[in-house]
């Protein structure tokens, strides 16, 4: 048996479960097996009543963050800044 929650979240999806339920959650519906589930689950757009589905079409899949640009690596002379100011902090020598 497939649950999902009513409300969707913030980004459009709505969250879903799918097992073997003694009772359902306030704020969920079944969706029943007759009910076509879109390419674009759990981007949907959902209409419950009395705790059942009675239609589910397609939403908007948003588009994906874009992956963060790493920092470029040091260059060799701030490597070695790096290195000469970290011994000098481990060995007390001011500079």
């Amino acid at each position: 048996m497939l649950i999902i929650e009513i409300t969707a979240l913030e980004n459009g999806a709505h969250r879903n479960q799918t097992g073997t339920f003694r009772t359902i959650p306030d704020g969920w519906a079944v969706v029943p097996a007759e009910i076509e589930i879109p390419d674009t689950f759990p981007f949907v757009d959902i209409e419950a009543e009395d705790g059942m589905v009675t239609s589910m079409t397609a939403g908007v899949v948003p588009e994906p963050e874009p992956e963060p640009v790493p920092e470029p690596a040091p260059t060799e002379a701030e490597q070695l800044r790096a290195d000469v100011d970290f011994i000098a902090a481990m060995t007390g020598v001011t500079l």
